[in-house]
């Protein structure tokens, strides 16, 4: 009996000795932050904000973080970053990789402000101005935007814009072509830089359509439609005409 008990305490003793030893090893003893090479030289104060912001803590074990409590706390105090990944770097080092949202969009908002939002339809700044660079988005109910979120019932537009970024129009080439979108009850509208309007049905498969209307755009439009009247879908494929 004696010896069993001893067996117990010994086993009880190694399991808090490894317990211990793992936590003291796997306690995170650095924590950094790395950005994308296209973004301009971050302070030690800016990496300071950004640390603190995250919930990361030197001391805390480094199996006990939770990378979108940190992500979601960072996203939402600084709007204008992405959190690309979390990295543990083992037995006890933290980085933070991140980098610069950029600016598509921009729709004005109820009480006349202005909401600019990046390719992933997320709320970067609420402005009392708007860049004429940006693409308008129009009829998109917007009393309930708020920094640092994403746009309400988004699912068609942020299909919308994977079709676009099929054809290689990702950020600014976005914008560089698209001037405008339009969304309605049964249509979403794109006007380009060259003055065509592109009418898509709003469905699931609505960037296979945005792919489809540059296609024909690109490959099968004369010199007229392409900066003039309407690109539109019928039961027989993609059409140009002057005016709806």
């Amino acid at each position: 009996m004696r010896k069993r008990l001893w067996i117990i305490l010994g086993i009880v003793v190694a399991i808090a000795f490894i317990a211990v030893m793992s936590y003291c090893v796997f306690s995170i003893g650095k924590i950094d932050v790395d950005t994308t090479v296209d973004m301009a030289v971050m302070t030690k104060e800016e990496k300071s904000e950004i640390i603190e912001i995250s919930g990361i803590r030197k001391g805390k074990n480094i199996f006990a973080i939770d990378e979108n409590i940190a992500k979601s706390n960072i996203e939402l105090s600084m709007p204008t970053l992405k959190v690309i990944s979390i990295e543990r770097a083992f037995p006890n080092i933290v980085y933070i990789h991140v980098t610069r949202r950029t600016p598509v969009f921009w729709m004005l908002l109820d009480g006349g402000k202005y909401a600019i939002l990046d390719r992933e339809l997320k709320i970067i700044e609420i402005s009392d101005v708007y860049d004429t660079s940006l693409t308008q988005i129009v009829g998109v109910k917007a009393e309930s935007v708020a920094l640092g979120e994403i746009l309400p019932d988004s699912k068609v537009l942020l299909n919308l814009i994977k079709g676009a970024e099929t054809n290689s129009f990702i950020n600014a080439r976005f914008s560089a072509f698209y001037r405008k979108v339009v969304v309605e009850e049964n249509y979403i509208y794109l006007t380009s830089n060259t003055g065509v309007i592109f009418q898509l049905p709003i469905s699931q498969n609505i960037n296979e359509s945005v792919t489809g209307s540059y296609g024909y755009y690109l490959n099968n439009a004369s010199e007229r439609g392409r900066n003039s009247g309407y690109i539109y879908l019928d039961e027989y494929g993609w059409y140009w005409k002057e005016s709806l």
